[in-house]
């Protein structure tokens, strides 16, 4: 009976266990299908987000992708118009290369990003490629002018937000020897000095090609022959310029030390200074070309002038004599070839503060002169112009100009009176005949006849080797020198001295003007203890028109035509010089 009463229970409890565990197992079913549907539904945003950013980047973000015209001018990477010399030789030009830049704004994973590419360059490093990336700017410049090989290791990097864009690298085949013609650009290849800077936008915006009057193979004759000369004086720089008088085209101007416009991170500041067109020196001795011109052309003596130089001049305390001084009674022609302070004195004395401020304004010495670069200095001239003023002025002292200015004035002087601009730029037949037509119905400065007796009293001083300059057969070279004590701000060393030579050739029609100027070139046994002008900034012109002249192609005059051994010590006849000197043979 027992037995009867418990099997029904037992199987009821074995239901109900069979139902709680099946209960149990639906809830379990139950708990994974809304655990399932939960991840579904996060998995579903995760992949609507991701598709939604996908879109952003592939289709919106890519047309706002920088272009060109987005690329602030100062960068725009254009290719710039190439510069050549007279013959076409090309001074400056640019190379093809790709620079790497960001948009930081698509960047998806900038740490990332960033490690990567301090990877392949380790120079610019993580934390400019962080910064970059996560500048929120549309554009920024990451690396430029990258080699083939790392561009592919970029593009193999695949990073978003990261870009390769074509770029262009201004490149300078002859480096130093036309650094301070050219100048050069910064990594932007925007012109920072020289022609690059002067004609920035011409080369940049239209990219015109610019030609100019410098003829490489005179740049490297003048450029070795200046080396040279450092090393036998031992001086401190050197500088040279040649120009066609007639055109005022410079075919070569160089100044020592120079500077590699290729490595400009490797470049001393001293080397980009210009000592032709910045620096500004007292010219000494080769004003007083232009103080025997102005007393010639004024009327206020001639060359048989007679000027006693048999005792020093004083002003105040200060006595001022002749180098080598001949200590008698000289012409205005011996006292320009024999360089006599006192002679240049008494001449200007005879003449006047007036016409000597007067015929400096005409000659240019009282402004700069221009030149299509941006590197010009301006003269130092004196503010209260009274005899001290007149007195120095006459052989060199008390005014500053650069060598440029001595160039333009004292080629005026040579060019029949009529004034000389000097240019960089190379000048056409067509040009030229358009100055020539200009030049005629311009007023000369001076007379073709003061201009005729100055080159003859020049080609006196280098026949008479008063300058130890190489007398070229034929060309009939002419010039003077000038030796000026350096003025350090504390008044004059008496031991540092700038030397120059200003001349040219031929002496019967002008054709080619050479100036030379020597930095502190020092005494030496060679030299006979002597540093002045005719012993090293002479000689130095010299061989720089040895080499020229034949290069030009400038025929030798006949050299009957030449002047022989005058000997100036005989009081000359009346007249010109010419004249006399053929009284004389």
């Amino acid at each position: 009976m027992k037995n009867f009463i418990q099997k029904p229970f037992q199987a009821l409890n074995r239901h109900l266990g069979l139902w709680k565990e099946a209960v149990h197992q639906a809830s379990l079913i139950e708990m994974a299908r809304q655990r399932v549907f939960s991840a579904g539904i996060v998995m579903a945003v995760a992949y609507i987000v991701i598709a939604g950013r996908l879109i952003d980047v592939m289709a919106l973000q890519s047309s706002k992708k920088i272009d060109l015209s987005a690329i602030p001018a100062e960068v725009n990477p254009f290719p710039r118009g190439d510069i050549f010399d007279r013959n076409g030789n090309i001074l400056a030009t640019h190379l093809v290369t790709a620079s790497l830049y960001t948009n930081a704004k698509v960047v998806l994973n900038a740490k990332d990003a960033a490690k990567k590419l301090a990877t392949l360059f380790p120079e610019v490093g993580y934390d400019t490629f962080f910064n970059r990336l996560t500048s929120g700017k549309g554009f920024n410049w990451l690396v430029r002018h990258i080699p083939p090989r790392m561009q592919q290791a970029v593009n193999e990097l695949g990073i978003p937000g990261v870009y390769l864009q074509t770029d262009y690298k201004r490149v300078y085949p002859y480096a130093e020897l036309t650094s301070h013609i050219v100048g050069y650009c910064g990594i932007d290849n925007s012109g920072l000095a020289g022609i690059e800077q002067f004609y920035d936008e011409k080369l940049t915006k239209s990219t015109e090609n610019i030609q100019l009057s410098i003829d490489i193979r005179l740049q490297h004759i003048v450029h070795d022959v200046l080396i040279n000369a450092i090393e036998e004086f031992n001086a401190e720089g050197a500088n040279a310029m040649v120009m066609d008088i007639k055109t005022g085209e410079m075919l070569a101007m160089v100044s020592l030390p120079d500077f590699d416009p290729n490595r400009l991170n490797s470049v001393k500041a001293e080397s980009t200074f210009n000592r032709n067109t910045l620096g500004v020196y007292e010219p000494g001795s080769t004003f007083k070309i232009l103080n025997t011109a102005i007393a010639l052309e004024s009327g206020s003596a001639t060359v048989n002038s007679i000027f006693d130089a048999s005792a020093p001049v004083r002003i105040g305390r200060f006595k001022i004599t002749d180098f080598k001084g001949k200590n008698r009674p000289m012409t205005l022609t011996e006292g320009l070839v024999y360089s006599s302070n006192i002679v240049s004195i008494k001449v200007a004395q005879r003449f006047g503060i007036h016409l000597q401020k007067e015929y400096f304004k005409r000659f240019g010495i009282m402004q700069a002169t221009l030149l299509e670069i941006p590197e010009i200095g301006k003269p130092l001239i004196p503010t209260v112009w009274k005899e001290p003023t007149l007195m120095t002025a006459s052989y060199g002292y008390g005014i500053a100009v650069t060598p440029l200015q001595i160039m333009s004035a004292i080629g005026t002087v040579i060019n029949e009176g009529v004034q000389v601009k000097p240019t960089l730029m190379y000048q056409s037949d067509e040009a030229r005949k358009e100055l020539f037509i200009k030049q005629k119905e311009t007023a000369p400065i001076i007379s073709a006849r003061t201009s005729e007796a100055i080159r003859e009293m020049l080609r006196m001083i280098v026949r008479n080797a008063q300058v130890r300059v190489i007398d070229v057969s034929g060309y009939e070279v002419f010039g003077k020198t000038g030796t000026a004590l350096q003025n350090k701000g504390h008044g004059y060393s008496g031991k540092t001295r700038n030397t120059f030579f200003v001349g040219g050739f031929p002496m019967n029609n002008p054709q080619v003007m050479v100036v030379v100027m020597l930095d502190d070139a020092k005494a030496s046994a060679k030299t006979h203890n002597y540093a002045t002008a005719g012993w090293n900034a002479a000689p130095t012109a010299g061989k720089i028109i040895e080499r020229i002249a034949p290069v030009l192609g400038l025929q030798p005059t006949d050299e009957e035509t030449q002047i022989k051994h005058i000997r100036i010590d005989e009081p000359p006849s009346q007249g010109f010089i010419r004249t006399s000197l053929k009284n004389q043979n």
